[in-house]
Protein backbone atom coordinates (compact mmCIF):
# COMPACT_ATOMS: atom_id res chain seq x y z
CA UNK A 1 0.00 0.00 0.00
CA UNK A 2 2.75 2.48 0.94
CA UNK A 3 4.06 2.11 -2.83
CA UNK A 4 0.64 3.38 -3.90
CA UNK A 5 1.19 6.90 -2.43
CA UNK A 6 4.92 9.55 -3.55
CA UNK A 7 7.02 9.49 -0.65
CA UNK A 8 6.77 13.49 -1.14
CA UNK A 9 3.35 13.53 -0.33
CA UNK A 10 3.75 11.07 2.58
CA UNK A 11 5.89 13.80 3.99
CA UNK A 12 4.09 16.61 3.10
CA UNK A 13 0.95 15.23 5.19
CA UNK A 14 3.43 14.92 8.69
CA UNK A 15 4.38 18.00 7.49
CA UNK A 16 1.15 19.67 8.39
CA UNK A 17 -0.11 17.20 10.81
CA UNK A 18 0.98 17.58 14.99
CA UNK A 19 1.36 14.50 16.35
CA UNK A 20 0.89 15.95 19.92
CA UNK A 21 -2.18 17.00 19.26
CA UNK A 22 -3.40 14.60 17.53
CA UNK A 23 -2.55 12.02 20.01
CA UNK A 24 -4.34 14.43 22.39
CA UNK A 25 -7.53 14.06 21.02
CA UNK A 26 -7.95 10.48 21.85
CA UNK A 27 -5.86 10.44 24.79
CA UNK A 28 -5.38 13.44 27.15
CA UNK A 29 -1.74 14.22 27.55
CA UNK A 30 0.75 15.96 30.09
CA UNK A 31 3.67 18.40 29.44
CA UNK A 32 6.42 17.50 31.34
CA UNK A 33 9.83 19.31 29.99
CA UNK A 34 9.67 19.08 26.58
CA UNK A 35 7.65 16.34 25.68
CA UNK A 36 4.15 15.39 26.74
CA UNK A 37 3.13 12.06 28.84
CA UNK A 38 0.46 10.36 29.40
CA UNK A 39 -0.54 6.36 30.25
CA UNK A 40 0.43 3.86 27.16
CA UNK A 41 -2.68 3.25 25.61
CA UNK A 42 -1.03 -0.05 24.01
CA UNK A 43 0.45 -1.44 26.88
CA UNK A 44 -0.23 -1.44 30.95
CA UNK A 45 2.15 0.73 33.00
CA UNK A 46 0.40 0.87 36.09
CA UNK A 47 -0.01 4.83 37.17
CA UNK A 48 3.40 5.82 36.02
CA UNK A 49 2.97 7.17 32.47
CA UNK A 50 5.38 5.86 30.21
CA UNK A 51 4.02 6.89 26.84
CA UNK A 52 5.99 9.96 25.28
CA UNK A 53 4.68 12.06 22.62
CA UNK A 54 7.57 14.25 21.68
CA UNK A 55 6.36 17.61 19.69
CA UNK A 56 10.28 18.38 18.40
CA UNK A 57 11.20 15.14 16.72
CA UNK A 58 7.05 14.18 15.86
CA UNK A 59 7.20 11.02 17.46
CA UNK A 60 5.43 8.59 20.52
CA UNK A 61 7.62 6.49 22.20
CA UNK A 62 6.51 3.98 24.90
CA UNK A 63 9.42 3.05 27.35
CA UNK A 64 7.99 0.27 28.82
CA UNK A 65 6.72 -2.11 25.77
CA UNK A 66 8.24 0.48 23.30
CA UNK A 67 5.24 1.29 20.77
CA UNK A 68 6.64 4.02 19.05
CA UNK A 69 5.97 5.58 15.16
CA UNK A 70 4.64 8.91 14.03
CA UNK A 71 1.54 10.09 13.14
CA UNK A 72 0.29 7.25 10.30
CA UNK A 73 2.12 4.90 13.06
CA UNK A 74 -0.32 5.88 15.74
CA UNK A 75 -3.89 6.07 13.55
CA UNK A 76 -2.93 2.30 12.10
CA UNK A 77 -1.81 1.11 15.82
CA UNK A 78 -4.53 2.77 17.81
CA UNK A 79 -7.79 2.42 15.50
CA UNK A 80 -6.53 -0.48 13.60
CA UNK A 81 -6.35 1.08 10.41
CA UNK A 82 -4.13 0.26 7.12
CA UNK A 83 -1.47 2.33 5.77
CA UNK A 84 -3.20 4.18 3.48
CA UNK A 85 -6.45 4.65 5.23
CA UNK A 86 -4.37 6.52 8.29
CA UNK A 87 -2.38 8.48 5.35
CA UNK A 88 -6.23 9.82 4.27
CA UNK A 89 -7.34 10.46 7.60
CA UNK A 90 -4.51 12.85 8.16
CA UNK A 91 -4.74 14.32 4.35
CA UNK A 92 -8.27 15.28 5.30
CA UNK A 93 -7.55 16.83 8.60
CA UNK A 94 -5.03 18.37 6.57
CA UNK A 95 -7.05 19.29 3.89
CA UNK A 96 -4.90 17.77 1.49
CA UNK A 97 -6.32 15.68 -1.59
CA UNK A 98 -4.60 12.75 -2.24
CA UNK A 99 -2.70 12.40 -5.55
CA UNK A 100 -4.33 9.50 -8.07
CA UNK A 101 -1.15 9.16 -9.45
CA UNK A 102 2.38 8.57 -8.15
CA UNK A 103 3.80 11.63 -10.09
CA UNK A 104 2.07 13.52 -8.00
CA UNK A 105 0.88 16.96 -9.58
CA UNK A 106 -0.54 18.06 -6.90
CA UNK A 107 3.23 17.82 -4.66
CA UNK A 108 4.63 19.73 -8.03
CA UNK A 109 2.17 22.32 -7.59
CA UNK A 110 3.25 22.85 -4.30
CA UNK A 111 6.90 22.65 -4.40
CA UNK A 112 6.55 25.71 -7.11
CA UNK A 113 4.27 27.67 -5.02
CA UNK A 114 6.95 27.48 -2.18
CA UNK A 115 9.88 28.37 -5.10
CA UNK A 116 8.35 31.19 -6.13
CA UNK A 117 7.32 32.69 -2.52
CA UNK A 118 11.10 32.27 -1.52
CA UNK A 119 12.25 34.00 -5.29
CA UNK A 120 9.66 36.84 -4.35
CA UNK A 121 11.27 36.83 -0.57
CA UNK A 122 14.41 37.57 -2.35
CA UNK A 123 13.58 40.92 -4.27
CA UNK A 124 11.66 42.16 -1.84
CA UNK A 125 13.87 42.08 0.61
CA UNK A 126 16.95 43.45 -1.84
CA UNK A 127 14.13 45.97 -2.58
CA UNK A 128 14.77 47.75 1.26
CA UNK A 129 18.31 48.70 -0.06
CA UNK A 130 18.24 48.97 -4.03
CA UNK A 131 14.92 51.18 -3.83
CA UNK A 132 15.14 54.87 -3.54
CA UNK A 133 12.27 54.64 -1.30
CA UNK A 134 13.91 51.86 0.40
CA UNK A 135 15.49 53.97 3.09
CA UNK A 136 11.92 55.57 3.81
CA UNK A 137 10.25 52.25 4.34
CA UNK A 138 13.54 51.71 6.26
CA UNK A 139 13.11 54.29 8.97
CA UNK A 140 9.49 53.91 9.19
CA UNK A 141 10.02 50.80 10.25
CA UNK A 142 12.43 51.50 12.89
CA UNK A 143 10.35 54.05 13.92
CA UNK A 144 7.65 52.14 14.94
CA UNK A 145 10.46 50.14 17.43
CA UNK A 146 11.09 47.58 15.51
CA UNK A 147 15.06 46.98 15.29
CA UNK A 148 17.21 46.26 12.64
CA UNK A 149 17.73 42.76 13.75
CA UNK A 150 14.35 41.93 13.69
CA UNK A 151 14.11 43.37 10.14
CA UNK A 152 16.52 40.75 8.85
CA UNK A 153 15.66 37.98 11.27
CA UNK A 154 11.69 38.22 9.82
CA UNK A 155 13.07 39.27 6.32
CA UNK A 156 10.54 42.02 6.17
CA UNK A 157 10.79 43.70 2.74
CA UNK A 158 9.19 46.47 0.33
CA UNK A 159 7.23 46.11 -2.64
CA UNK A 160 7.77 49.27 -4.78
CA UNK A 161 5.46 51.62 -6.52
CA UNK A 162 4.19 50.14 -10.34
CA UNK A 163 2.53 47.65 -11.61
CA UNK A 164 4.78 44.96 -12.63
CA UNK A 165 8.25 45.19 -10.59
CA UNK A 166 8.36 41.98 -9.47
CA UNK A 167 6.29 40.60 -12.94
CA UNK A 168 9.43 42.29 -14.76
CA UNK A 169 12.23 40.87 -12.03
CA UNK A 170 10.97 37.36 -12.77
CA UNK A 171 10.96 37.93 -17.02
CA UNK A 172 14.65 39.11 -16.60
CA UNK A 173 15.89 36.35 -14.05
CA UNK A 174 14.85 33.52 -16.03
CA UNK A 175 11.83 32.61 -13.77
CA UNK A 176 8.82 32.99 -16.01
CA UNK A 177 7.34 29.84 -14.50
CA UNK A 178 6.55 31.69 -11.50
CA UNK A 179 4.00 33.89 -12.94
CA UNK A 180 0.67 32.26 -13.12
CA UNK A 181 -3.01 32.06 -11.65
CA UNK A 182 -1.61 29.44 -8.74
CA UNK A 183 1.43 30.84 -7.11
CA UNK A 184 -0.61 33.77 -5.78
CA UNK A 185 1.87 36.39 -6.55
CA UNK A 186 0.32 38.02 -9.86
CA UNK A 187 -3.09 38.94 -10.88
CA UNK A 188 -5.22 40.23 -14.07
CA UNK A 189 -6.76 42.94 -15.25
CA UNK A 190 -9.85 42.60 -17.30
CA UNK A 191 -8.31 43.24 -20.21
CA UNK A 192 -6.09 39.98 -19.20
CA UNK A 193 -2.72 42.01 -18.57
CA UNK A 194 -0.76 40.37 -15.37
CA UNK A 195 0.24 42.69 -12.86
CA UNK A 196 1.99 42.72 -9.08
CA UNK A 197 -0.50 41.60 -6.12
CA UNK A 198 1.85 43.37 -3.92
CA UNK A 199 2.46 47.13 -4.83
CA UNK A 200 3.65 50.32 -2.24
CA UNK A 201 3.23 47.59 0.64
CA UNK A 202 5.99 46.76 3.38
CA UNK A 203 6.00 42.69 3.39
CA UNK A 204 5.66 40.27 5.74
CA UNK A 205 6.98 36.65 4.46
CA UNK A 206 4.71 34.47 6.14
CA UNK A 207 6.49 30.90 7.40
CA UNK A 208 5.55 27.67 7.96
CA UNK A 209 6.64 26.21 11.48
CA UNK A 210 9.10 24.55 9.57
CA UNK A 211 10.39 27.72 7.86
CA UNK A 212 8.75 27.70 4.29
CA UNK A 213 7.73 30.51 3.13
CA UNK A 214 4.13 30.24 2.37
CA UNK A 215 2.69 33.13 1.74
CA UNK A 216 3.34 36.90 2.41
CA UNK A 217 1.64 40.21 4.23
CA UNK A 218 1.84 43.65 2.68
CA UNK A 219 0.85 46.83 4.92
CA UNK A 220 0.34 50.18 3.06
CA UNK A 221 2.11 53.08 4.60
CA UNK A 222 -0.50 55.57 3.33
CA UNK A 223 -4.20 55.65 3.65
CA UNK A 224 -4.61 53.29 0.59
CA UNK A 225 -7.38 50.57 1.28
CA UNK A 226 -6.90 48.07 2.28
CA UNK A 227 -4.42 48.83 4.81
CA UNK A 228 -3.38 44.95 4.63
CA UNK A 229 -3.53 42.70 2.20
CA UNK A 230 -2.35 38.20 2.60
CA UNK A 231 -1.56 36.22 -0.29
CA UNK A 232 -4.56 34.43 -1.99
CA UNK A 233 -5.84 30.78 -0.34
CA UNK A 234 -4.28 27.94 -2.24
CA UNK A 235 -2.61 24.73 -1.98
CA UNK A 236 0.06 25.96 0.33
CA UNK A 237 -1.41 28.91 2.31
CA UNK A 238 -4.20 28.71 4.89
CA UNK A 239 -4.77 31.47 6.87
CA UNK A 240 -7.33 29.82 9.68
CA UNK A 241 -4.20 27.40 10.33
CA UNK A 242 -1.23 29.46 10.25
CA UNK A 243 0.38 32.01 12.78
CA UNK A 244 2.78 35.22 12.16
CA UNK A 245 5.88 34.28 14.06
CA UNK A 246 5.66 31.17 15.12
CA UNK A 247 8.37 29.65 13.45
CA UNK A 248 10.57 32.23 15.02
CA UNK A 249 9.45 31.81 18.28
CA UNK A 250 10.10 28.20 17.99
CA UNK A 251 13.70 28.77 16.56
CA UNK A 252 14.22 31.34 19.74
CA UNK A 253 12.66 29.32 22.39
CA UNK A 254 14.20 25.74 23.04
CA UNK A 255 12.22 25.28 26.50
CA UNK A 256 8.85 27.40 25.34
CA UNK A 257 6.74 28.14 28.55
CA UNK A 258 4.30 30.20 27.34
CA UNK A 259 2.64 32.02 23.44
CA UNK A 260 1.07 35.47 23.82
CA UNK A 261 -1.59 35.93 20.46
CA UNK A 262 -1.48 39.65 19.76
CA UNK A 263 -3.72 41.50 16.43
CA UNK A 264 -0.95 42.16 14.13
CA UNK A 265 2.34 42.08 12.29
CA UNK A 266 3.89 44.73 13.76
CA UNK A 267 3.19 44.32 17.25
CA UNK A 268 5.06 40.70 17.02
CA UNK A 269 8.05 42.48 15.41
CA UNK A 270 7.43 45.34 18.43
CA UNK A 271 7.71 42.44 21.42
CA UNK A 272 10.54 40.78 19.55
CA UNK A 273 12.48 43.79 19.45
CA UNK A 274 11.77 44.51 23.21
CA UNK A 275 13.04 40.44 23.93
CA UNK A 276 9.85 39.24 24.33
CA UNK A 277 10.38 36.38 21.82
CA UNK A 278 6.69 34.58 22.46
CA UNK A 279 4.75 36.57 20.21
CA UNK A 280 2.87 35.17 17.39
CA UNK A 281 -0.59 36.84 15.26
CA UNK A 282 -3.49 35.25 13.50
CA UNK A 283 -3.39 36.92 9.69
CA UNK A 284 -6.15 39.23 10.15
CA UNK A 285 -9.00 37.03 10.56
CA UNK A 286 -10.10 35.70 14.33
CA UNK A 287 -8.64 32.90 15.88
CA UNK A 288 -9.50 29.11 15.09
CA UNK A 289 -9.47 25.95 16.68
CA UNK A 290 -6.72 25.25 14.32
CA UNK A 291 -4.37 28.12 15.52
CA UNK A 292 -5.18 26.76 19.34
CA UNK A 293 -4.49 23.13 18.69
CA UNK A 294 -1.14 24.38 16.99
CA UNK A 295 0.06 26.45 19.89
CA UNK A 296 -1.27 23.92 22.43
CA UNK A 297 1.04 21.04 20.83
CA UNK A 298 4.34 23.77 22.15
CA UNK A 299 2.99 25.27 25.15
CA UNK A 300 1.02 24.90 28.25
CA UNK A 301 -0.11 28.82 28.85
CA UNK A 302 -1.57 30.70 26.11
CA UNK A 303 -2.40 34.66 26.55
CA UNK A 304 -4.42 36.43 24.22
CA UNK A 305 -4.03 40.27 24.30
CA UNK A 306 -7.19 41.98 23.33
CA UNK A 307 -7.66 46.15 22.69
CA UNK A 308 -10.05 46.84 26.14
CA UNK A 309 -12.68 48.67 23.53
CA UNK A 310 -16.08 46.99 22.86
CA UNK A 311 -14.48 45.41 19.89
CA UNK A 312 -11.58 44.01 21.71
CA UNK A 313 -14.26 42.60 24.37
CA UNK A 314 -16.37 41.40 21.27
CA UNK A 315 -13.37 39.34 19.87
CA UNK A 316 -11.90 38.20 23.35
CA UNK A 317 -15.43 36.17 24.13
CA UNK A 318 -15.27 35.23 20.58
CA UNK A 319 -11.74 33.64 21.26
CA UNK A 320 -12.85 32.17 24.55
CA UNK A 321 -16.05 29.93 23.02
CA UNK A 322 -13.32 28.70 20.13
CA UNK A 323 -10.89 27.95 22.35
CA UNK A 324 -13.67 25.57 25.13
CA UNK A 325 -13.68 22.49 23.35
CA UNK A 326 -10.02 22.88 23.18
CA UNK A 327 -9.40 23.15 26.99
CA UNK A 328 -7.77 20.24 28.78
CA UNK A 329 -6.36 19.28 32.27
CA UNK A 330 -3.17 21.12 32.89
CA UNK A 331 -4.02 24.08 29.85
CA UNK A 332 -3.94 27.55 30.68
CA UNK A 333 -6.04 29.86 28.80
CA UNK A 334 -5.67 33.73 30.01
CA UNK A 335 -6.70 37.42 28.61
CA UNK A 336 -4.93 40.52 28.33
CA UNK A 337 -6.63 43.54 27.91
CA UNK A 338 -4.94 46.85 27.10
CA UNK A 339 -5.95 50.25 28.12
CA UNK A 340 -7.97 52.08 25.38
CA UNK A 341 -5.95 53.47 22.34
CA UNK A 342 -3.16 51.53 23.24
CA UNK A 343 -1.17 48.79 21.38
CA UNK A 344 1.82 46.62 22.40
CA UNK A 345 3.87 48.71 20.78
CA UNK A 346 3.07 52.33 22.04
CA UNK A 347 2.78 50.46 25.66
CA UNK A 348 6.48 49.43 25.10
CA UNK A 349 8.19 52.15 24.52
CA UNK A 350 5.95 53.97 27.40
CA UNK A 351 6.42 51.15 30.09
CA UNK A 352 9.37 49.13 28.44
CA UNK A 353 9.75 45.17 28.84
CA UNK A 354 8.97 45.20 32.32
CA UNK A 355 6.07 46.51 32.77
CA UNK A 356 4.67 45.09 29.72
CA UNK A 357 5.59 41.40 31.22
CA UNK A 358 3.66 42.04 34.78
CA UNK A 359 0.81 42.61 32.57
CA UNK A 360 1.16 39.45 30.76
CA UNK A 361 1.52 37.62 34.13
CA UNK A 362 -1.35 39.28 35.80
CA UNK A 363 -3.57 38.63 33.09
CA UNK A 364 -7.32 36.93 33.69
CA UNK A 365 -6.76 33.38 33.58
CA UNK A 366 -10.13 31.53 31.33
CA UNK A 367 -11.85 30.77 34.91
CA UNK A 368 -12.26 34.06 35.94
CA UNK A 369 -12.97 35.75 32.73
CA UNK A 370 -15.92 32.96 32.22
CA UNK A 371 -17.46 33.58 35.51
CA UNK A 372 -17.30 37.34 34.74
CA UNK A 373 -18.56 37.39 31.29
CA UNK A 374 -21.83 35.31 32.99
CA UNK A 375 -22.54 36.98 36.49
CA UNK A 376 -21.79 40.21 35.09
CA UNK A 377 -25.17 39.68 32.88
CA UNK A 378 -27.21 39.19 36.24
CA UNK A 379 -28.30 40.21 39.21
CA UNK A 380 -28.66 38.01 42.49
CA UNK A 381 -32.32 37.14 42.25
CA UNK A 382 -33.18 33.34 42.14
CA UNK A 383 -34.41 34.07 39.14
CA UNK A 384 -31.18 35.31 37.19
CA UNK A 385 -29.18 32.78 39.35
CA UNK A 386 -31.14 29.72 37.39
CA UNK A 387 -30.69 31.82 34.16
CA UNK A 388 -26.91 32.62 34.77
CA UNK A 389 -26.54 28.92 35.83
CA UNK A 390 -28.28 28.02 32.52
CA UNK A 391 -26.10 30.08 30.02
CA UNK A 392 -23.07 29.18 32.29
CA UNK A 393 -23.70 25.43 31.33
CA UNK A 394 -24.78 26.28 28.07
CA UNK A 395 -21.06 27.26 27.09
CA UNK A 396 -18.80 24.32 28.63
CA UNK A 397 -20.57 22.20 27.16
CA UNK A 398 -18.41 22.26 24.39
CA UNK A 399 -15.72 20.92 26.59
CA UNK A 400 -14.03 17.60 26.57
CA UNK A 401 -14.73 15.71 30.20
CA UNK A 402 -12.12 16.78 32.69
CA UNK A 403 -10.68 17.78 36.00
CA UNK A 404 -10.52 21.27 34.97
CA UNK A 405 -14.10 21.23 33.81
CA UNK A 406 -15.91 19.36 36.94
CA UNK A 407 -13.83 21.78 38.80
CA UNK A 408 -15.24 25.07 36.69
CA UNK A 409 -18.64 23.82 37.69
CA UNK A 410 -18.06 23.15 41.36
CA UNK A 411 -17.22 26.55 41.55
CA UNK A 412 -19.68 28.44 39.62
CA UNK A 413 -22.02 26.09 42.20
CA UNK A 414 -20.85 27.99 44.74
CA UNK A 415 -21.12 31.30 43.39
CA UNK A 416 -24.35 31.12 42.58
CA UNK A 417 -25.54 28.68 45.44
CA UNK A 418 -26.85 25.88 43.40
CA UNK A 419 -25.89 21.97 42.73
CA UNK A 420 -24.95 22.06 39.30
CA UNK A 421 -24.65 18.18 37.96
CA UNK A 422 -21.06 16.92 37.17
CA UNK A 423 -20.22 15.79 34.40
CA UNK A 424 -18.77 11.74 34.78
CA UNK A 425 -15.17 12.09 33.62
CA UNK A 426 -14.56 9.31 30.64
CA UNK A 427 -11.32 7.11 31.23
CA UNK A 428 -10.10 6.09 27.23
CA UNK A 429 -10.12 2.65 27.37
CA UNK A 430 -6.61 0.87 26.17
CA UNK A 431 -5.93 -1.04 23.14
CA UNK A 432 -3.64 -3.75 23.43
CA UNK A 433 -1.69 -4.09 20.36
CA UNK A 434 1.16 -6.66 19.56
CA UNK A 435 4.44 -4.93 19.75
CA UNK A 436 7.20 -6.35 17.60
CA UNK A 437 10.02 -7.03 20.15
CA UNK A 438 13.35 -4.96 19.32
CA UNK A 439 16.43 -6.07 18.41
CA UNK A 440 19.28 -4.19 20.71
CA UNK A 441 21.81 -2.64 18.78
CA UNK A 442 25.68 -3.34 20.39
CA UNK A 443 27.43 -1.11 17.87
CA UNK A 444 30.15 0.84 19.75
CA UNK A 445 30.53 4.31 19.02
CA UNK A 446 33.03 6.42 21.08
CA UNK A 447 31.54 9.71 22.59
CA UNK A 448 32.75 12.04 20.11
CA UNK A 449 31.28 10.09 16.94
CA UNK A 450 27.71 9.79 19.30
CA UNK A 451 27.81 13.52 19.63
CA UNK A 452 28.49 13.60 15.62
CA UNK A 453 25.18 11.28 15.33
CA UNK A 454 23.19 13.32 17.58
CA UNK A 455 24.35 16.72 15.83
CA UNK A 456 23.23 15.39 12.72
CA UNK A 457 19.79 14.15 13.16
CA UNK A 458 19.23 17.82 14.69
CA UNK A 459 21.02 19.02 11.74
CA UNK A 460 20.48 16.52 8.46
CA UNK A 461 21.34 18.90 5.97
CA UNK A 462 25.00 19.17 7.64
CA UNK A 463 25.36 15.11 6.18
CA UNK A 464 26.37 16.56 2.81
CA UNK A 465 29.72 17.73 4.42
CA UNK A 466 32.91 16.20 2.80
CA UNK A 467 34.37 15.71 5.59
CA UNK A 468 32.27 13.16 7.08
CA UNK A 469 33.05 10.92 4.56
CA UNK A 470 36.08 9.61 7.25
CA UNK A 471 33.36 8.03 9.19
CA UNK A 472 31.90 5.87 5.97
CA UNK A 473 34.75 2.69 6.27
CA UNK A 474 32.13 0.35 4.19
CA UNK A 475 29.07 0.27 3.22
CA UNK A 476 27.45 -2.60 5.32
CA UNK A 477 28.60 0.02 8.59
CA UNK A 478 26.02 1.79 10.45
CA UNK A 479 27.82 5.14 10.09
CA UNK A 480 28.16 5.05 6.52
CA UNK A 481 24.05 4.19 6.01
CA UNK A 482 22.95 6.57 8.65
CA UNK A 483 25.22 8.94 6.49
CA UNK A 484 24.25 8.03 2.77
CA UNK A 485 20.47 7.94 4.05
CA UNK A 486 20.77 11.77 5.33
CA UNK A 487 22.10 12.82 2.26
CA UNK A 488 19.58 11.02 0.46
CA UNK A 489 16.09 12.26 1.69
CA UNK A 490 14.95 15.62 1.21
CA UNK A 491 14.77 17.27 4.92
CA UNK A 492 14.81 14.09 6.90
CA UNK A 493 12.72 13.86 9.89
CA UNK A 494 13.43 12.25 13.38
CA UNK A 495 10.29 9.85 12.19
CA UNK A 496 11.68 8.90 8.95
CA UNK A 497 15.24 8.16 10.62
CA UNK A 498 13.81 5.88 13.07
CA UNK A 499 12.10 3.92 10.72
CA UNK A 500 14.92 3.56 8.47
CA UNK A 501 17.02 2.10 11.23
CA UNK A 502 14.76 0.05 13.39
CA UNK A 503 17.69 -1.88 15.37
CA UNK A 504 18.66 1.26 16.38
CA UNK A 505 16.00 2.80 17.40
CA UNK A 506 16.49 2.52 21.44
CA UNK A 507 19.74 3.80 20.60
CA UNK A 508 18.91 6.85 18.27
CA UNK A 509 16.09 8.22 21.14
CA UNK A 510 18.49 7.66 23.96
CA UNK A 511 21.06 10.03 22.00
CA UNK A 512 18.40 12.67 21.49
CA UNK A 513 17.20 12.54 25.32
CA UNK A 514 20.74 14.19 25.72
CA UNK A 515 20.34 17.92 26.47
CA UNK A 516 23.64 18.72 25.80
CA UNK A 517 23.06 19.77 21.97
CA UNK A 518 24.76 21.56 19.97
CA UNK A 519 23.25 25.01 18.15
CA UNK A 520 22.52 25.43 14.65
CA UNK A 521 24.65 27.87 14.37
CA UNK A 522 27.39 25.97 15.43
CA UNK A 523 26.65 22.67 14.48
CA UNK A 524 29.20 22.76 11.34
CA UNK A 525 31.54 23.87 12.55
CA UNK A 526 31.38 21.28 15.24
CA UNK A 527 31.86 18.82 12.97
CA UNK A 528 34.30 19.67 11.31
CA UNK A 529 36.37 19.93 14.43
CA UNK A 530 35.30 16.72 15.73
CA UNK A 531 36.36 14.85 12.65
CA UNK A 532 39.61 16.72 12.66
CA UNK A 533 39.90 15.30 16.22
CA UNK A 534 38.92 12.33 14.98
CA UNK A 535 41.32 11.70 12.54
CA UNK A 536 44.24 12.71 14.96
CA UNK A 537 43.55 10.11 17.60
CA UNK A 538 42.94 7.57 14.13
CA UNK A 539 46.89 8.64 13.24
CA UNK A 540 48.10 7.67 16.58
CA UNK A 541 46.40 4.47 17.02
CA UNK A 542 47.73 3.64 13.50
CA UNK A 543 51.06 4.94 14.29
CA UNK A 544 51.12 2.40 17.73
CA UNK A 545 49.84 -0.42 15.85
CA UNK A 546 52.58 -0.53 13.63
CA UNK A 547 55.17 0.09 15.63
CA UNK A 548 53.86 -3.10 17.70
CA UNK A 549 54.31 -4.86 14.50
CA UNK A 550 57.58 -3.41 13.55
CA UNK A 551 59.08 -4.75 16.71
CA UNK A 552 57.54 -8.33 16.87
CA UNK A 553 58.39 -9.09 13.20
CA UNK A 554 55.34 -9.18 11.70
CA UNK A 555 54.95 -5.80 9.52
CA UNK A 556 55.00 -6.39 5.50
CA UNK A 557 56.58 -4.71 3.18
CA UNK A 558 53.89 -2.46 1.93
CA UNK A 559 53.25 -1.69 5.74
CA UNK A 560 56.88 -0.52 6.20
CA UNK A 561 56.15 1.75 3.54
CA UNK A 562 53.26 3.05 5.57
CA UNK A 563 55.01 3.57 8.36
CA UNK A 564 57.67 5.15 7.14
CA UNK A 565 55.31 7.06 5.48
CA UNK A 566 53.15 8.38 9.09
CA UNK A 567 56.88 8.95 10.70
CA UNK A 568 58.13 11.39 8.37
CA UNK A 569 54.43 13.13 8.44
CA UNK A 570 55.70 13.50 12.83
CA UNK A 571 59.16 13.67 12.40
CA UNK A 572 59.07 16.65 14.88
CA UNK A 573 57.41 15.44 17.27
CA UNK A 574 58.98 11.66 17.47
CA UNK A 575 60.97 10.08 20.67
CA UNK A 576 64.33 8.78 19.99
CA UNK A 577 63.13 5.07 19.81
CA UNK A 578 60.95 6.30 17.05
CA UNK A 579 63.75 8.07 15.35
CA UNK A 580 66.25 4.98 15.62
CA UNK A 581 63.36 2.53 13.93
CA UNK A 582 63.30 5.26 11.31
CA UNK A 583 66.60 4.91 10.27
CA UNK A 584 66.13 1.62 10.68
CA UNK A 585 64.00 1.27 7.80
Amino acid sequence: MAGFLPDSFIQRVLDETDVVSLIDSYIPLQKKGKDHWSLCPFCEDGNNPSFSVSSQKQFYYCFRCRASGNAIGFLMNYQSKDFLDAVETLAANAGLELPKKINSESFEKYKKIIDANVAAKEYFVSQISKNPKGKKINDYILNRGISAEVIEEFEIGFAPEGWTNLHDHFMNSNKKEFINDEVGLFKKSEKNKVYDGFRNRIIFPIKSKKGHVIGFGGRVIDDEMPKYLNSPENEVFKKGKELYGLHEVLKNNRSLKKVIVVEGYTDVLSLFSKNIKYAVATLGIATSKNHLEKLFSHVDEVIFCFDGDEAGMKAAESAMKICLPIIRDGKILKFLFLPNNEDPSSLLEKEGKEEFEKRIESSRVLSDYLFELVLNKYDDSIENKAAASKEFMSLISSMPGSNYKNILIQEFSKKVDIKLEEEVKVIPKRKQIKVSEEKEFDYELDKVTKSIVKTLIESPELSHLDELNFLMRSEEDFLSKFINFLRTKDKPTFPMILHAFEEQKTFLINLTEDKNLISPDAAKEYIIQAINFLKRNDKVKFQDKLRSKYLDGSMTEKEKIEFKKTLLENFDNLDESEIQILKEI
